[in-house]
């Protein structure tokens, strides 16, 4: 099975299956055309202005065949539908989303998706997905937010909550991972990646969250030993770079 990946921004990627779209934590850059025969399915794991634009409703005027996943985090009612731009129609494809919880919606050959949610250690939720006897793992903000200026007790705190969510990927196949690593955490960058790789069998993964320093990634991939030789670390370089993979 060939899916392909393109890089958008950030924490933002697209996926592209034989029958469908996977959209993530869409905010900024271009999103690809794409084709209005295939299903689009929206995942947007929290509210952060970072993980979050609301153009992403006005997808549905040209790609109507599309599903939302909202993180309960990100309110929408009367009047923060009326400030994206939600009409009935787009309110009627919305599936809102809380950590801890399991969910499914069918393709458009009502082939299965499952989606499994994680609670964040930061805000709202990451997603667990199997589809086609694939496992994909977005992470959104779920990493191990550890700071050299924080006190020892929230680091402490941090460090808990993470163990906690990413237990529950334990000795789990992921087929594809994207995942933090941000170059503002300095020495301690790596802990959110490494725990992943640790904990799960994965075999492609994608950093993100970077901000304007892919470098990082590359660092990364020079100074990290875990897993190196079952996991391909994906050097990500630009907005908008592709992938086609194998699974």
């Amino acid at each position: 099975m060939k899916i392909i990946i393109t890089y958008i921004n950030h924490s933002g990627f697209l996926l592209e299956w034989d029958s469908c779209y996977f959209l993530f934590d869409y905010y900024n850059g271009q999103i690809p055309s794409l084709d209005s025969n295939k299903m689009l399915v929206v995942f947007v794991s929290h509210g952060h202005g970072d993980h979050f634009n609301p153009e992403i409703f006005r997808l549905y005027k040209e790609h109507p065949k599309t599903t939302y996943l909202i993180s309960s985090d990100i309110k929408l009612n009367k009047i923060t539908n009326q400030k994206y731009g939600i009409t009935e129609e787009i309110s009627s494809l919305i599936k809102v989303v809380k950590p801890n919880q399991k969910y499914e919606i069918f393709d458009k050959d009502n082939n299965r998706i499952n989606i499994e949610t994680l609670k964040s250690t930061d805000s709202g939720v990451a997603f667990l997905i199997g589809y086609k006897d694939k496992t994909i793992y977005h992470a959104g903000d779920l990493n191990l937010w550890m700071w050299m200026g924080e006190t020892k007790q929230y680091n402490n705190n941090m460090s808990a909550s993470f163990k906690k969510e990413i237990s529950k990927l334990e000795n789990k196949n992921i087929d594809i991972a994207f995942a933090p690593l941000d170059p503002r955490q300095e020495e301690w960058y790596n802990l959110g990646m490494d725990a992943l790789l640790k904990s799960s069998k994965v075999k492609y993964v994608f950093p993100m969250h970077f901000w304007d320093k892919p470098e990082i990634i590359q660092k990364y991939i020079n100074e990290s030993d875990v897993y190196k030789t079952s996991t391909n670390i994906m050097d990500i370089k630009q907005e908008g770079q592709k992938w086609s993979i194998e699974l």
